[in-house]
């Protein structure tokens, strides 16, 4: 309930969804994964998620009503998973749930419960993974469990083999202690049993991908981690913003603070669950941390991009309180203990939250959007979407800046100026910025050779019908055929109603607003 009521606190869609739901409408409607139908570019890394918003698209389902009811089912399925790993540690009884808690009270996982995105259906299959890992200690047919859970999530999102990589090392540097320790010898079934389901789901759709895409990763891959810097000094400073990210996460979630606790939680030596819980949940957390510094972070705030990482960090914070009230003895000195951790936490969330959606707080930090800037965008493209659905001809060819809200609601044909959707920009152009998701940028050259009817990138939103100048090389465009158009859209918020773009002059735009 905690959970719930936290995560409908934001309760919104963030623009990167709108991208999914583009591929999932398509693939409903017409039987493609395409973002351009016609044009298959693998423009998304979720294709699990975007695959079941697509088959409840099928059935008349909405992607925005099913987006967040499957986010707080694998969020909730996330707390029941960390609930019974901690039992396998401490027992039944109270202390198993405080990692739950702790959870249910986080500004960041309750952010991202919300969001649209495929952040908790990943975290759910990982903690499920990491639980199997655990039990395997003491009843290897769990790994079975593990194997499945991590083709799932592996087709979920790109980390999913890096993932199973390390737990799978993980489960067998358990083993292998555990044998030292004086278990009984059994053989490899289970291990290969594991490793069968995984190749099994996995291995088909990643060949399938291959062939329909063209391509041997996804097609942001190749936008965010591929080609030439445009400046020496730009890669250290996408390590010094990915060490920031993880920074911001430690220090707002407390756990930088909660280390000692956490150390208390996981340390053992003796053959028991909690070795295998800190064996394979440090591991893990070691490296999913370092992989997040190398790729820079993220650009969405509250932490989103290392979700599963927060489930690590509740399980050795409660386990770590559970073995203080242990220590002390008295049951009243646990509950204090207990409460003090959780309602402080509480606390201390419950400002974030509020401080991550303060209508204003806009300005990005070192780069990552705050949850009320991300609201605050989509809202705006789902409008100037919604108010040109109709303005639009079947010929028609944009260049957009956020690829989800405006071509989704505007039903648009296009690419984004990022890439994220043009095989143009990812595979040629070097890249210009050291912010995470935002490297590459294309150039004016490039995308006139789409020969585009509207260029959406280069935009202006602004309070007053007279617009400022535009942010692109406005003689370019003119040298083309393209000038300024100016709509009034009623209800836009972040920076005025009015919107400027450029468009082609023999288009003759008529559409609903237009300022003459």
């Amino acid at each position: 309930v905690a959970l719930v009521v936290h995560a409908w606190t934001y309760d919104f869609i963030t623009d990167d969804a709108y991208i999914s739901f583009v591929f999932a409408r398509n693939f409903a409607e017409h039987g493609e994964l395409s973002f351009n139908l016609g044009s298959p570019v693998e423009g998304y890394t979720n294709f699990l998620w975007t695959l079941v918003l697509g088959l409840g698209m099928v059935v008349g389902l909405d992607p925005g009503w099913t987006a967040r009811v499957l986010g707080a089912a694998c969020a909730l399925g996330t707390l029941a998973v960390v609930t019974a790993t901690a039992r396998r540690v401490v027992g039944p009884g109270p202390w198993a749930v405080v990692p739950a808690l702790l959870l249910a009270a986080s500004a960041g996982f309750a952010c991202w419960t919300s969001g649209g995105l495929e952040t908790q259906l990943f975290t759910v299959l990982v903690t499920v993974a990491l639980d199997a890992v655990v039990a395997a200690a003491a009843s290897p047919r769990a790994l079975r469990r593990a194997g499945v859970a991590l083709a799932l999530a592996a087709m979920t999102r790109p980390e999913g083999p890096m993932v199973a990589a390390v737990l799978g090392a993980a489960h067998l540097v358990i083993r292998g202690l555990d044998r030292r320790a004086g278990a009984a010898p059994r053989g490899w079934r289970a291990e290969i049993v594991a490793a069968a389901w995984f190749v099994a789901l996995w291995a088909p759709w990643f060949a399938w991908r291959w062939w329909y895409y063209g391509w041997p990763f996804p097609n942001t891959y190749y936008v965010k981690a591929t080609g030439p810097w445009a400046s020496p000094d730009m890669p250290g400073q996408m390590l010094a913003n990915g060490a920031y990210y993880v920074w911001c996460w430690a220090r707002q979630t407390g756990v930088v603070l909660a280390l000692p606790l956490a150390a208390i939680g996981l340390a053992a030596r003796a053959r028991t669950p909690r070795r295998a819980v800190a064996i394979a949940a440090g591991a893990f957390a070691v490296v999913y941390l370092v992989y997040t510094v190398a790729v820079g972070g993220d650009f969405m705030g509250l932490h989103r991009f290392i979700m599963p990482v927060f489930v690590v960090a509740a399980l050795a914070i409660g386990l770590g309180a559970a073995r203080l009230a242990r220590w002390a003895g008295r049951p009243l000195a646990g509950l204090a203990i207990g409460g003090a951790l959780v309602g402080w936490f509480a606390v201390s969330q419950l400002a974030l939250t509020r401080a991550s959606l303060r209508w204003g707080n806009f300005a990005a930090d070192h780069g990552i959007d705050t949850p009320a800037f991300l609201i605050a965008y989509t809202e705006d493209r789902a409008a100037i979407g919604r108010a040109m659905a109709g303005c639009f001809r079947a010929d028609d060819f944009s260049i957009v800046g956020g690829a989800g809200a405006q071509p989704y609601f505007g039903r648009m044909r296009g690419v984004d100026v990022f890439g994220l959707v043009s095989e143009r920009i990812a595979h040629a152009e070097p890249r210009v910025r050291p912010r995470a998701g935002h490297t590459k940028f294309g150039a004016d050259a490039v995308l006139a050779s789409y020969d585009p009817t509207f260029v959406f990138s280069c935009y202006q939103l602004h309070p007053t019908p007279a617009p400022p100048p535009l942010p692109c090389d406005v003689g370019f465009w003119r040298a083309r055929g393209y000038a300024p158009v100016t709509l009034h859209i009623p209800g836009l918020r972040e920076r005025g109603t009015y919107y400027t773009f450029l468009a082609k002059t023999a288009r003759d735009l008529q559409c609903p607003g237009r300022v003459r």
